[in-house]
């Protein structure tokens, strides 16, 4: 599921790591990464220190449109 979730939301998938990574670019805070592990999907943005963990898919898409959203730069 989280895969379908990044995929709408126009992650794409780097080739050059062993460990599954999608990444994405947004004006707010830079480049995003998300590692996709067994039942858990780890969101790291560099650019604000920030690591978060999900176990939900939901929770996921609901995280990544709160960052596309204009208001929170």
């Amino acid at each position: 599921m989280f895969r379908k979730v990044l995929r709408r939301k126009r992650y794409w998938r780097s080739r050059n790591h062993d460990e599954i990574v999608y990444i994405n670019h947004e004006a707010q805070c830079g480049g995003i990464y998300v590692t996709i592990k067994p039942r858990e999907a780890v969101v790291r943005i560099a650019e604000w220190d920030m690591i978060k963990v999900f176990t939900s898919a939901k929770k996921l898409e609901e995280f990544l449109e709160e960052l596309q959203t204009p208001e929170l730069s």
